[in-house]
């Protein structure tokens, strides 16, 4: 299983070797958030925000060529919407192979408010992990574990899920949590 680091490089390869940072520049401010930024990545996803106050249904066109042309997605997904505060926001979503292996990565158009909330969310849980650091490894291999038994995802369990569980309920391993976890609201 790759390592934190291991991945990050990759994720870095998609960032900067294959220009895509400096395509969403081109549209907005990105961001980096989750898993890449907090430095526990468990699997292949990367998470970027990108400042949305220029999008436009053009630019989400060139942005699905850019897309295609560069990272021949086998799944794909576009689209417009309004969330629940009544703000537009867009999404790109797609799966790609990197290096032989499965990459998903979300990019979401917001407003600075909502990626300032995000970003905030994030640093928040550094700062607990920074505190206790074999916390990091606990939550890297629930999130691995929780993959690897197929209960990660929409309707399962969420990395927030296991950041919750760890740092609120204590929880240090995938059984514990299967056993104990409970949903509450989000106190991080």
């Amino acid at each position: 299983m790759k390592s934190n680091a291991e991945r990050k490089r990759i994720a870095d390869k998609i960032l900067y070797d294959m220009g895509l940072w400096e395509r969403l520049s081109k549209i907005g401010a990105p961001h980096i958030i989750g898993s890449y930024k907090m430095d526990m990545m468990a699997w292949n996803d990367l998470d970027i925000d990108i400042e949305n106050q220029d999008m436009s249904i053009e630019k989400l066109y060139e942005l699905t060529y850019y897309i295609f042309q560069t990272f021949h997605p086998l799944w794909y997904e576009a689209k417009e919407e309004i969330n629940e505060d009544g703000k537009t926001v867009w999404f790109h979503g797609f799966h790609t192979i990197i290096d032989e292996e499965i990459w998903n990565l979300d990019l979401w158009f917001f407003d600075l408010e909502t990626i300032n909330k995000a970003d905030a969310y994030c640093k928040n849980i550094m700062k607990m992990v920074k505190q206790t650091p074999e916390i990091q490894e606990h939550i890297i291999r629930i999130k691995q574990e929780l993959q690897k038994r197929g209960l990660y995802g929409f309707e399962q369990y969420s990395s927030m899920d296991v950041y919750r569980a760890v740092l609120e309920q204590g929880i240090a391993d995938t059984d514990e949590l299967l056993r104990r976890y409970i949903r509450m609201e989000n106190k991080l």
